[in-house]
C-alpha cells in the first residue's frame, strides 16, 4: 500500500508528475548504461589471464550501469535533494506483504512445474547445485541480490527508465520496449565465457529478457512505483534457477526444462498484457 504522505488514483500505470525524464535523458540514461556495462564487460576478458581478480571485478562492475547511470542523471538534474527524493520514492517499503511473497515464490512455481513437466515427459534433471550446501545457497541470496544483477540494474531500467516510457507510451508498449532493450544489453556477456548466457540460445534469451520486463513492469506498477518488489523477483528468478535445475548445463544439455521455462514465462507476461491494464495505481510523489 501507499504510505501515508502519498496519494494514489486508480487506473493508470506509474508516473511521476513534473519529474518524468526528458526524451533526450532517456535517451542519455541508455547510452550512459550501455556505455559503462559494455565497457567492462568488453574489457574483462582481456585481463582474464593476467589478473583474473581485476577482471572479475570489472565484469561484476559492469552489471551496474543502469543503476548508476539513473544516478547520475537524476544527481544531474535535480541536484542531490531531488536524488535523496527519487531513491525515497524507489525505496517505499511500506507495501502490502502479498507482493514481496508473490516475487519470491513465483519464479519457484514457475522453474518446478518445468523442472515436473520435463521429468513427466521422460527427461531427466542434474543435481541441483544446493544439494548438501544449504547454508552456502541461502548466502547466496544476499550475493545475487548485491552483485548479481537487481541492485545493479533495476533503479535504472524499472525505477528510471519504466516510468518515463510508460508516460509516454503505456505500459504495455514500455515493458516490451524496455524487454527489447534489456535483452540487447546483455549481448556482450553471450561472448564471455563462464556467463549464463554464454550457454543459452541468443533468441530464446531474449523472448525471456521481454516476457519478464512485462511481469516486472506489472509488479512496480501495483506496488505504486517501489523497486524494492522488483528487486526480491530479481533476485529470486537469478538465485533460484541456481538451486532448480532448470538451466543448461554446459555440454549444452538440459534444454527442455528452460524452455518450459520461458513458455511459461511467455504466458504470463501474454495474460498480464491482455488482462492487466486496469489495475494499476498513479504513484504523486509528496512534494
Amino acid at each position: 500500500m501507499p504510505s501515508s504522505t502519498s496519494s494514489v488514483v486508480i487506473g493508470e500505470p506509474v508516473a511521476y508528475h513534473g519529474e518524468t525524464p526528458s526524451a533526450a535523458s532517456l535517451i542519455m540514461f541508455f547510452a550512459l548504461a550501455f556505455a559503462w556495462s559494455w565497457a567492462c564487460w568488453l574489457l574483462a576478458p582481456a585481463l582474464q589471464v593476467d589478473s583474473p581478480v581485476a577482471a572479475t571485478t570489472l565484469a561484476l562492475a559492469g552489471g551496474f550501469g543502469p543503476s548508476l547511470a539513473a544516478v547520475v542523471l537524476v544527481a544531474y538534474g535535480a541536484g542531490m535533494a531531488g536524488l535523496r527524493r527519487w531513491l525515497l520514492r524507489c525505496m517505499r517499503w511500506r507495501l502490502r506483504w502479498h507482493w514481496f511473497v508473490l516475487a519470491f515464490a513465483f519464479p519457484v512455481v514457475i522453474m518446478g512445474l518445468a523442472a515436473a513437466a520435463h521429468v513427466v515427459l521422460g527427461g531427466t534433471l542434474p543435481p541441483s547445485r544446493a544439494a548438501g550446501h544449504v547454508g552456502m545457497a541461502a548466502a547466496n541470496f544476499l550475493l545475487v541480490f548485491l552483485a548479481g544483477g537487481p541492485v545493479g540494474e533495476e533503479f535504472g531500467w524499472r525505477g528510471y527508465a519504466l516510468p518515463a516510457l510508460q508516460a509516454r507510451w503505456g505500459w504495455r508498449v514500455a515493458s516490451l520496449l524496455l524487454g527489447v532493450v534489456w535483452a540487447i544489453w546483455h549481448l556482450p556477456l553471450f561472448y564471455s565465457p563462464g556467463t549464463v548466457q554464454s550457454l543459452l540460445p541468443g533468441g530464446l534469451f531474449a523472448l525471456s529478457a521481454i516476457a519478464a520486463s512485462v511481469l516486472f513492469a506489472w509488479l512496480y506498477n501495483r506496488s505504486g512505483g517501489s523497486v524494492i518488489p522488483v528487486l526480491v523477483l530479481h533476485t529470486a528468478v537469478n538465485a533460484w534457477s541456481l538451486i532448480i535445475p532448470v538451466m543448461l548445463l554446459p555440454d549444452g544439455s538440459n534444454l527442455r526444462p528452460f524452455q518450459l521455462v520461458v513458455g511459461m514465462l511467455v504466458l504470463t507476461a501474454a495474460a498480464l498484457l491482455c488482462c492487466g491494464g486496469k489495475l494499476f495505481n498513479k504513484f504523486v510523489a509528496p512534494a
